[in-house]
């Protein structure tokens, strides 16, 4: 199964896309899924949105479930038709409080966010992310609402997000603990069985497990402070039906890596974490887990193979034994080119890829990708404009090309829907722009 981390909190999408000009990858169904029709070169619009103002920070993100497709940001969430592009639905924070976060488990239609308490701005009241809200990603419908405790100040990195979906699960962090809820009555289902001496972190959820990153142990703590100096990163995997904890492993091995190190997710199953050697260091690497928490040799971020940059980590996609990036070559001083390569996780090694000569997409730059119904599909940027690569990910050779229509804005989500190709945009970085366009074979 494909184990790519889609529903991190909603400002999580910055942290690759604010250090470089982005774009983002469909499962074209016509592609990669072999629906029986193929796109043509030129593509035109079948619809658009109105143009939104320039977001905030928070609350963004994108999504479609079904038929509809919903767009966050911080003072709304919309639903729109896929078919048509017109506004089904809207939901509005009460007075002057924000959405903070979202998450979505699409397969379960419901949307889960957290926003600002009473009605009043977090500035105004002093309670940030006080309420969780469940919607029906349906008819925008709130189908419950419970006080939520928010995260603690100075934890953003090691708890950026206070939810996660997926599975039917809303799994929150509360009071120190994970507690999850069914995503669509919130009804408590269980709190994990956390190890002894460890405090929970950021976490993901998939269809198999629930991963978290822990921060575990120390003894340098003088100032009575939550998590002592010299704690370390730990991850943990638990059962998504029970809280249980099925295994939980340092993740630096024989080397620890301090809790306040930057980590993120690129996979929940099988679990695959990008993480600097401490704070934000340019040094680290993607440590993988097995399915009984066996870890694999680490694939470091700088090798023959190239060097994967700090905004570039999660430009990534899993499946169950390997792992698909896009290391950069440095040709000049201050020129780079990227080529996209495989790794097997069990072994840290390159499987096909991983050098200048082999040039897996013609020299167009790999933004994003989706493994589906065995076939990689790459969305890239050309000398042209962007560009769909899709290859066989067994052995990396190319199997299809095709051009997206002149003057696409950038995006960052695209969804492929019916015929038609969706562009999502809700970065808070660029100017206004139009939440969704629709594009359709000419």
């Amino acid at each position: 199964m494909t184990g790519h981390v889609k529903d991190l909190p909603s400002g999580r999408r910055t942290k690759r896309r604010l250090a470089r000009t982005g774009v983002a990858l469909v499962a074209l169904c016509s592609l990669a899924a072999g629906c029986g029709f193929s796109w043509a070169e030129d593509m035109g619009v079948a619809w658009d949105t109105p143009v939104d103002r320039k977001a905030e920070t928070q609350g963004n993100g994108a999504w479609l479930s079904g038929d509809t497709l919903v767009h966050s940001r911080f003072d709304a969430v919309r639903g729109y038709d896929a078919s048509s592009g017109e506004r089904r639905w809207e939901y509005a924070p009460p007075g002057r409080s924000a959405v903070c976060t979202a998450a979505a488990d699409t397969d379960a239609s419901v949307l889960v966010l957290t926003r600002d308490g009473d009605g009043a701005s977090a500035s105004a009241k002093g309670k940030p992310c006080a309420t969780a809200v469940a919607i029906d990603m349906k008819n925008g419908r709130e189908l419950w609402q419970a006080p939520h405790s928010g995260t603690d100040p100075g934890f953003h990195r090691f708890r950026p997000s206070v939810v996660s979906a997926d599975g039917g699960i809303a799994v929150f962090l509360k009071k120190d603990d994970l507690h999850a809820v069914d995503v669509r009555t919130g009804k408590s289902r269980w709190k994990a069985a956390l190890p002894k001496g460890c405090l929970p972190g950021r976490a993901a959820v998939a269809e198999r497990q629930v991963a978290a990153l822990l921060a575990c142990g120390g003894t340098d703590n003088p100032w009575g402070d939550k998590v002592p100096r010299d704690a370390e990163l730990h991850v943990a995997a638990f059962a998504p039906a029970t809280g249980a904890l099925l295994w939980s492993a340092p993740l630096g091995g024989r080397t620890a890596i301090p809790w306040d190190a930057r980590a993120d997710f690129v996979s929940a199953d099988p679990v695959v974490v990008a993480a600097s050697d401490s704070g934000d260091s340019d040094f680290g690497a993607y440590i993988s887990f097995g399915r009984n928490g066996r870890p694999n040799p680490p694939i470091d971020f700088s090798g023959s193979y190239g060097e994967i940059g700090l905004d570039s980590r999660l430009t990534a996609a899993v499946d169950d034994g390997r792992l698909y990036v896009v290391p950069r070559h440095r040709v000049r001083i201050s020129r780079f080119e990227y080529r996209l390569t495989a790794f097997d996780l069990a072994t840290g090694t390159p499987v096909w890829g991983g050098t200048l000569d082999d040039d897996r997409l013609d020299g167009d730059t790999g933004d994003e990708f989706l493994l589906q119904d065995g076939k990689l599909t790459v969305l890239a940027w050309s000398g042209n404009g962007a560009r769909l690569h899709v290859l066989d990910p067994a052995t990396g050779d190319q199997r299809d090309v095709r051009d997206l229509p002149d003057g696409v804005d950038l995006a960052d989500e695209i969804f492929a829907y019916e015929d038609r190709l969706v562009v999502a945009r809700f970065g808070a970085y660029r100017d206004p722009n139009k939440p969704f366009t629709a594009y359709e074979r000419l």
